[in-house]
C-alpha cells in the first residue's frame, strides 16, 4: 500500500512552483516594461516621410477649402460633379505622395499599403458618383477591410498616428 506525501514532501514541490511562478512573472514584467518595443506600430519611424506628406496634404486641403462643398449641391448630377472634382485633386495629391523619398524599408512598406487604401477609396468615391447620376440621390457605399471595418477608417487611422491631420479623407460626401 502507497502511503500519501506527508506534509514536509510536498513542501519542497509547493516551493519549487511558486518559485518557479514568480519567477516566469519576474522574467514577463522585465521584458515588458523594458524590452518589448514601445508605441503604436503604424507609427513611421522617420518623420521626414510624414512631414512632407503632411504639407503636401494642407497644399489639397486650401483647394479643397476654395471648392463648393457637394452636400450643397442642388441635384444627384451636380454632387456628381463635385465629387469627381474633388477626386481628381485627390488623385493628384496621392501621386505627389507616392513620389516622396524618405523613409525607412518599413516605413516604406506601410505608406504603400496606406496609399493602396486611398487607391480603394478613390474607387468608392468613382462608384459613388456614377450611382448618383444613375440612381438619384443615393447613399455612399464604401469597401470593407477583410477584417470588416472600413478602408476609410484605417488610411484615416495611419494619418492620425503619424501626425497628418491634413491627409485624413475629405469628408466631402
Amino acid at each position: 500500500m502507497t502511503q500519501p506525501l506527508n506534509e514536509d514532501a510536498a513542501n519542497p514541490i509547493v516551493r519549487f512552483a511558486l518559485s518557479l511562478l514568480v519567477l516566469s512573472l519576474a522574467v514577463f514584467w522585465f521584458w515588458a516594461l523594458l524590452l518589448a518595443p514601445s508605441g503604436n506600430p503604424d507609427r513611421l519611424e522617420d518623420r521626414t516621410w510624414a512631414t512632407s506628406a503632411e504639407a503636401r496634404c494642407a497644399a489639397f486641403r486650401v483647394e479643397l477649402a476654395a471648392l463648393p462643398a457637394a452636400t450643397e449641391a442642388t441635384t444627384p448630377d451636380q454632387r456628381a460633379d463635385q465629387i469627381d472634382v474633388v477626386s481628381a485633386l485627390l488623385s493628384e495629391m496621392l501621386s505627389d505622395l507616392e513620389s516622396l523619398s524618405g523613409g525607412t524599408v518599413d516605413d516604406q512598406q506601410m505608406v504603400a499599403l496606406w496609399l493602396s487604401d486611398w487607391q480603394i477609396h478613390l474607387g468608392d468615391r468613382a462608384s459613388f458618383s456614377e450611382r448618383m447620376r444613375s440612381d438619384g440621390d443615393v447613399a455612399p457605399l464604401l469597401t470593407t477591410t477583410e477584417e470588416g471595418g472600413s478602408y476609410l477608417s484605417r488610411q484615416n487611422g495611419f494619418a492620425r498616428v503619424n501626425d497628418m491631420d491634413s491627409c485624413l479623407d475629405a469628408g466631402d460626401f
